[in-house]
């Protein structure tokens, strides 16, 4: 073998083990960043700047923009456990877009049933609802459920029937006529 060949090869490994070695860190350096996102907003200290957001862009006209917690409407879950009427319940985040665009119509089924339900919402990042999130097994938002409070007995709304106020109606008295 001459020692011309030998050295070729030498410089290809390493030069493989360079790129192997340079992926690893970038994958590294870019997975530290995401967790210090997902932990807490901003990158770690001693990480190198992650690019900055797009900006937000501004909602459209006719889409709302008040935070589920701005609205006022509706009973204390705590109140509505330990009452006979049976509830609704809506689990949300502020932060999170598609409560903030449900909340109109959350706030129309109040008006239309309130009479037969009680009305409650449970912002998900309040500790103190912290075992009713557990309890209902919260993955997911806005989560909706009709509940039996004497005995308990529970339905969730399906997300896809929360463009349909027809169907919601339907679903809520058929509920409330099973439950009185």
């Amino acid at each position: 073998m001459s020692s011309e060949n030998f050295d070729c090869k030498y410089a290809l490994k390493i030069g493989l083990l360079t790129l192997v070695a340079a992926a690893t860190t970038f994958s590294a350096v870019t997975s530290y960043q995401v967790k210090g996102l997902l932990s807490n907003g901003a990158a770690p200290a001693g990480a190198p700047a992650a690019e900055a957001p797009a900006p937000a862009e501004a909602p459209a006209a006719d889409q709302p923009t008040k935070k589920p917690s701005d609205y006022h409407f509706g009973i204390p879950y705590e109140k509505a456990v330990k009452a006979k009427k049976p509830m609704i319940v809506l689990f949300y985040a502020d932060w999170c877009g598609f409560c903030v665009r449900f909340m109109p119509i959350y706030e129309e089924l109040y008006k239309n049933h309130k009479n037969q339900f009680n009305f409650v919402k449970v912002n998900v990042e309040d500790k103190k609802y912290e075992a009713a999130v557990k309890k209902y097994e919260i993955a997911a938002f806005p989560t909706v459920f009709m509940v039996n409070t004497k005995t308990d007995k529970r339905e969730q709304l399906k997300n896809e029937n929360f463009g349909d106020m027809s169907k919601l109606d339907e679903l809520m008295n058929d509920f409330y006529n099973k439950n009185k």
